[in-house]
This record gives C-alpha cells, structure tokens and sequence, in this order.
C-alpha cells in the first residue's frame, strides 16, 4: 500500500529535486541531468521521482521557475522598500547582482541555458513573464516621475543586457587584475546609461 504524503512533505521532497536538478544542470550540463543522476544525489530510487514530476524536463522548468521567482522577490522587495526612486533603483540593481553571485547556480539556470518552448509549462511562463516585468517597473516609476525622459522598456532591456554582460564576465574570470574591477565597471555603465536618458528636471537638478 502507498504512503500518502502530506503537503508539507510533498513540497518539500519536490523542492529537494528542484535544488539537486539546479546544481546539476551548471555543473553537468542541461543534457547530462537525468533521472537517474538526480536520483543518485539524493539517495533515492529514479521510480521515486515520478511520485512528484513526470520526467526530466519538468524537473528543470520547475526549477528554473523556482529561480525566477527568487529572482522576482528580490527585485520587487527592493523596488518597494524606502527612499526615492533613485535610491531605490540602485537598491534593484544591487539586488539584481546580490542575487546573481549569491545564487550563481539559479542564475546560469535562468539566463544562460537552453530555455523551454513558450506554452510548454505555465507556470514557467508566468515566472519569466514576472522577471521580465521587474526588469521594466522600475524604470517605469522613473519615466513617470520625470527622473528619466526615455522609452521605459527599450532602456530597461538596456540596463538588463548591460548588467548581465558585465555579471557574465565576472563570473568567467574574465575580469582579471588588469582589468577595471566590476564594481568600476558597473558604476561606469550605468552613469553612461543614466546620463542619456535623464529627464527636463533631473538635468536641472544636476546642474543646481
């Protein structure tokens, strides 16, 4: 006869496959996770996952659903925290880049592996369609208070793919002694950024 398994104990098995199926998709590769190998890091029977996904691919949609919505809480906690909206735009970056390097395994996972079809795990879309919609509110409460004077959306992206390349390089060991430090690097870019898109009355408050 089977065991019935409460909530508590099902989410918290599928939350322990999630964690194994996360770290193995960066250190083996996406391809090289399987049941069996996810299985094995945990001491369990391959069987005993089907309890809880129904193959490999779940597994990982989960997890990188799980990753994003890390990712998410981050982000929205900061744009929501104290302060004005400069104040708490860099608070969204620093917790963009806390996140990244705390976290370096979820955020391989959500940016730099391959990425399930759209419509194939709801749940996933909704996290990455979260994620996305961080990367943007922020710089949208800027456009609406006059800070910047820009298309929100097209200046998001550029901040995200600005920030992810320069996180990328840190994480490559790309970055080495020669090279200015990341820190340098990103406080340059994004007083570059910032500079072309300030609005009316923040370039006059500048100027003051």
């Amino acid at each position: 006869m089977a065991v019935l398994l409460t909530e508590t104990q099902i989410h918290e098995a599928r939350d322990k496959i999630v964690r194994v199926a996360e770290r193995q998709a960066v250190e083996l590769g996406m391809e090289r996770v399987s049941m069996h190998s996810i299985a094995r890091a945990l001491g369990w029977s391959a069987t005993a996952l089907y309890r809880y996904f129904e193959n490999k691919d779940a597994i990982l949609a989960a997890a990188r659903t799980a990753a994003f919505d890390r990712l998410s809480d981050r982000l929205e906690a900061a744009m929501e925290g104290p302060g004005d909206i400069w104040s708490r735009s860099r608070e969204v970056g620093n917790a963009y880049v806390d996140f990244a390097f705390q976290n370096p395994e979820a955020y391989r996972l959500i940016f730099e592996l391959s990425q399930a079809e759209f419509g194939q795990y709801p749940e996933l879309d909704t996290a990455n369609a979260r994620g996305r919609a961080n990367m943007i509110r922020y710089v949208e409460t800027m456009v609406a208070e006059g800070a910047l004077d820009t298309d929100p959306e097209l200046l998001a992206y550029t901040f995200w793919a600005a920030l992810h390349g320069i996180i990328s390089l840190q994480m490559a060991g790309k970055l080495t002694r020669d090279a200015p430090s990341f820190e340098t690097i990103r406080r340059d870019m994004v007083r570059r950024i910032v500079h072309s898109a300030l609005g009316p009355a923040a370039r006059r408050e500048r100027r003051a």
